[in-house]
């Protein structure tokens, strides 16, 4: 019983960091909505129903905070689209976009 719930946590996290890799890629080579230019995906947090997912994303310096959560919403059903045929879910979860900052983008240490 104890390796079933060991399995099912490492799974949980497997899907959540296969939702965050696939997300990255879409933003960086899929979305042409310039709002959403240079958005990090930083985190993904699936509920344990693997029903909806909690992506935490960051925004450059001077970014407009308001027009990048406008973009992701456009995004939205896209991405839960490509997500279907990307990672191997009964269900896509819902996405959620949780902001996290403002960050420095402008240089690469």
């Amino acid at each position: 019983m104890k390796r079933e719930k060991e399995g099912a946590g490492y799974r949980h996290q497997r899907l959540e960091v296969s939702i965050l890799e696939e997300l990255r890629s879409l933003l960086r080579d899929d979305v042409s909505d310039p709002d959403l230019e240079r958005v990090g995906v930083t985190a993904v947090a699936l509920s344990p129903d693997y029903k909806n997912a909690r992506v935490h994303f960051v925004i450059p310096r001077g970014a407009q905070r308001v027009r990048v959560e406008r973009g992701l919403e456009r995004a939205t059903a896209f991405l839960r689209r490509r997500l279907a045929d990307s990672v191997e879910l009964k269900r896509t979860p819902d996405l959620r976009f949780v902001f996290e900052a403002e960050v420095d983008m402008g240089t690469s240490e």
